[in-house]
């Protein structure tokens, strides 16, 4: 072989990944790209064997590139032909210097012969592509194929299991009202009766209406009437008990809501960061569709615990009109140009505690409803006014006064059995897949959560208008959020106990603050975490805590720990937790993150609870990375 200085130089510099190997598989030459590619040097390789210098990955009991390289080169030097071999996995060394152990690759080889004088097999070119990344990127592109199938399949078995939950939820707030009603009817009959049976009185055309009594009555009529209650107590008794199980199913619904919307923080928050990995350019439609289930999973729990008045609740002191006012702007490009918009606001109108999100939620579908009753246009009216309602005005409203919100529409109006029906659950006069039925259920959960109520006044070809009454209040709105609080030093970097008894939510809310910089306490639940806060005498800057807890509650969690650390701030999360909130403690003490919630969600929430308000990246959080792109200090991480 000519090794004349020119002739080697040439070869060395060649792009390719080339070796020269001898009839006894030494190496005798070796490209710059090929040494560059394997790490290792010229002089340390050249003359020996070449499975010595780049044996198998005595890690890997499965590997066979040594053996089908050498199965290649003895059937070239027997040939005298070049043989194109197939992508083999083929790991190599990495240097010392490096950290040593063997690196994943994949190459594809080609051995060619270089004959002698006499047509022997004198050297062999072994010319090699690296194809390592191309392989990964298959691997990866199948992985996340069988993984969006994987939740897509989830995402369709969680929405038919609300929707069945949701049915017997409404079914069993249903039957309970009835029972509960027919029997506190019977035991205001039985006690008029027994305490007043000689002043009982019947106007005329009441006779089944107890609370309206005019004429006397015989005593044979009271025992007659006391009879047909006694003889109907049974029954009564039967369906309360029917009920009472219904509204076991409905506790039951609320608690597959709180271990749903576990799992829906989870397969959002890893959507979230495994996008945050992509390069700007580069999108993923499968990824968005993962992201896009969540969202509508998401849509569909908060409905169900709203119309099951379990959905937690923010509360302030708002002005009814400032809240029409700030969605004016989106309300108009919601409904379209071919519908006219009109406010009509009142001056003096009465302030009303209520969570603004709740509120906007009725407000937005109560126009959405509106729009789609006028398809080929009309007018849309907001009017807002102060109305005082006394005993006995209204069947289905409280005595009080009100902030009442009216929506009113030139739509083409419903039927009085539609109506009727319109409030209820899954009831809807849309075509199949526009609508879930769940939108006006909702709006009467929120305002009946809030102490008023929803009514409906309609007629065929004469447009709807729905009422939406929410109670006046007299307290005073509390100073906005904003300031640091107390025993915080306003950095960056932060100590978080982090309490939640679910373990893959626990480890993504774990490294979303790690990478973040804060140093983060594990505790998976309220006993440990009670034990590590009162243990450790550094200080700890916030309390991160789910609300519904095996053992110990995150409210009850959050006592304990306040009376050692009593400026210690808190952030609740939960997606069912109304029964155990107390909401004086939620709106001055605490944050609060519904679930789910997305990582940048979560570090704003965080930082707002410590003072550092605009920290968040908007391309970078989960990460451990400044706006500026600067690794952020970290500090110490405790698991």
């Amino acid at each position: 072989m000519d090794t004349s200085p020119d002739f080697r130089a040439l070869f060395e510099a060649a792009p390719g990944l080339y070796l020269v190997l001898t009839a006894d598989l030494r190496i005798a030459a070796a490209s710059d790209a090929y040494l560059r590619a394997t790490m290792t040097k010229r002089e340390a390789i050249l003359g020996r064997g070449i499975f010595d210098v780049f044996p198998d990955n005595p890690a890997d009991p499965a590997a066979t590139g040594v053996r089908n390289l050498r199965a290649s080169l003895e059937s070239v030097l027997r040939s005298g032909r070049t043989d194109t071999m197939a992508v083999q996995k083929y790991d190599v060394r990495r240097p010392e210097a490096e950290g040593g152990g063997f690196e994943e690759r994949y190459w594809s080889p080609q051995n060619s012969p270089v004959a002698g004088p006499r047509g022997e097999v004198c050297y062999i070119i072994h010319r090699v592509e690296d194809v390592t990344e191309f392989v990964r990127l298959k691997q990866a592109g199948r992985e996340r194929e069988e993984l969006t199938r994987t939740l897509q399949d989830r995402a369709v078995q969680m929405e038919s299991e609300i929707y069945l939950r949701a049915q017997e939820v409404a079914e069993a707030n249903h039957r309970l009202k009835t029972a509960n009603a027919a029997l506190g009817r019977l035991y205001n009959q039985i006690s008029l009766l027994v305490s007043h049976a000689g002043e009982l009185h019947l106007q005329a055309g009441h006779e089944d209406d107890w609370d309206l009594l005019a004429n006397p009555i015989s005593p044979d009529e009271m025992l007659a009437r006391v009879s047909r209650m006694i003889a109907d107590h049974e029954r009564i008794e039967e369906q309360l008990r029917q009920s009472q199980k219904m509204e076991a199913v409905g506790r039951l619904a609320g608690g597959v809501a709180h271990d749903f919307n576990n799992l829906l923080t989870v397969i959002a928050g890893y959507a979230a960061l495994l996008k945050e990995d992509l390069s700007p350019d580069r999108e993923l439609p499968e990824l968005e569709e993962i992201q896009s289930a969540v969202r509508r999973a998401s849509e569909l729990t908060n409905k169900l615990l709203a119309f099951s008045r379990k959905q937690v609740q923010l509360l302030r002191v708002l002005d009814l009109n400032s809240v029409v006012s700030g969605m004016e702007g989106m309300l108009r490009r919601l409904i379209g140009e071919n519908i006219m918009l009109v406010t009509a606001l009142a001056g003096d109108l009465g302030k009303v505690k209520a969570d603004q999100g709740q509120l906007e939620q009725v407000i937005m579908n109560l126009v959405v409803n509106a729009r789609d009753a006028m398809p080929d246009g009309g007018k849309l009216i907001l009017e807002t006014r102060n109305v005082r309602v006394e005993a006995g005005q209204a069947r289905s409203i409280p005595a009080g006064s009100y902030a009442l919100l009216s929506v009113s529409d030139t739509g083409h109006g419903m039927s009085a059995e539609t109506a009727s029906r319109i409030f209820e659950p899954f009831f809807t006069t849309k075509d199949v897949g526009k609508g879930t039925g769940l939108g006006l259920a909702t709006a009467l959960g929120i305002a009946e959560q809030s102490g008023g109520t929803l009514t409906v006044e309609s007629k065929l070809g004469a447009g709807t208008v729905f009422r939406a009454y929410f109670p006046w209040t007299h307290d005073k709105p509390r100073e906005e959020e904003g300031s640091t609080p107390a025993g915080h030093s306003g950095s960056r970097t932060a100590t978080i106990l982090l309490v939640e008894d679910e373990m893959p939510l626990r480890r993504l809310l774990f490294q979303v603050l790690t990478a973040a910089g804060h140093a983060v306490l594990e505790a998976a639940n309220g006993e440990e975490a009670l034990a590590l806060g009162e243990r450790r005498s550094q200080p700890i800057d916030l309390l991160l805590t789910d609300v519904v807890m095996p053992g110990m509650s995150g409210p009850e969690l959050v006592g304990r720990l306040r009376s050692v650390r009593p400026n210690l701030p808190v952030l609740y999360m939960s997606g069912y937790d109304r029964d155990l909130i107390d909401q004086k403690t939620l709106e001055t003490a605490a944050g609060f993150l519904p679930k789910p919630f997305g990582p940048r969600a979560l570090l704003e929430g965080v930082d707002q609870l410590l003072g550092v308000a605009g920290t968040v990246s908007p391309s970078g959080y989960g990460r451990g990375k400044t706006e500026e792109g600067r690794p952020c200090n970290r500090g110490s991480a405790t698991r």
